[in-house]
């Protein structure tokens, strides 16, 4: 087991140039330019993946659910920076998110047989990301289609924790995408405002894992 943590903590040191050039190659789009700046941003992305994966091993041990947590970590920072620089999440990305857990979800159902607990993380995602898409097609304005891809993805992550895990982990996150859409609106004096959800519905989701 020490052989895996260490090659996760690497990979975690090594994943901000990765996800600099995900984050690019999925948006077609210069994120950051500037060499000092690339670096400065390559290194945030790095740190942030290795300080989240540390703080994941101290809740839930050397275990498939700590290997999928720095997983949703790593392609969560790229998919902040997206956000955050673009306001978009891209489909590649959020898939790639969501097939990382699906195949770890897989792989222990396959070995200790917990079927059970994959088909009801495989159904949230599935009924998560057609609520919110349907949310999304009746206010268009309000949310997009890489926000309910998003919930899907998160949906099957929290759904391997049982009913207690996904219900607190998509009403922590909805609550603080809620909160800082409300910030905004009163900063900007209209309801109209848009901003970045994608931070803090990851934020949210993490979190969440740590609240018992």
């Amino acid at each position: 087991m020490a052989i895996l943590e260490y090659a996760v903590g690497a990979g975690s040191f090594a994943a901000g140039p990765a996800l600099l050039a995900a984050a690019e190659r999925s948006t077609s789009t210069v994120l950051v330019t500037g060499a000092r700046t690339r670096f400065a941003v390559a290194a945030t992305m790095s740190a942030a993946t290795a300080a989240l994966s540390w703080f994941g091993w101290l809740r839930l041990g050397t275990t498939p659910s700590w290997l999928v947590w720095c997983w949703v970590c790593a392609l969560g920072c790229g998919l902040t920076l997206t956000d955050l620089r673009s306001r978009r999440l891209p489909f590649p990305m959020v898939a790639a998110l969501a097939g990382g857990c699906a195949t770890t979800f897989f792989g222990v159902a396959l070995i200790d047989g917990a079927w059970a607990r994959f088909g009801f993380a495989c159904a949230t995602a599935v009924v998560t990301f057609g609520l919110a898409s349907l949310v999304q097609i009746c206010a268009p304005d309000h949310t997009g289609g890489g926000d309910a891809a998003l919930y899907g993805a998160l949906a099957l992550f929290l759904g391997w924790f049982g009913w207690n895990g996904l219900l607190r982990g998509l009403l922590i996150a909805s609550g603080l995408t809620a909160l800082i859409a409300l910030v905004v609106a009163v900063s900007s004096r209209s309801v109209n405002s848009t901003f970045a959800a994608g931070p803090s519905l990851l934020g949210g989701a993490l979190v969440s894992v740590f609240v018992t």
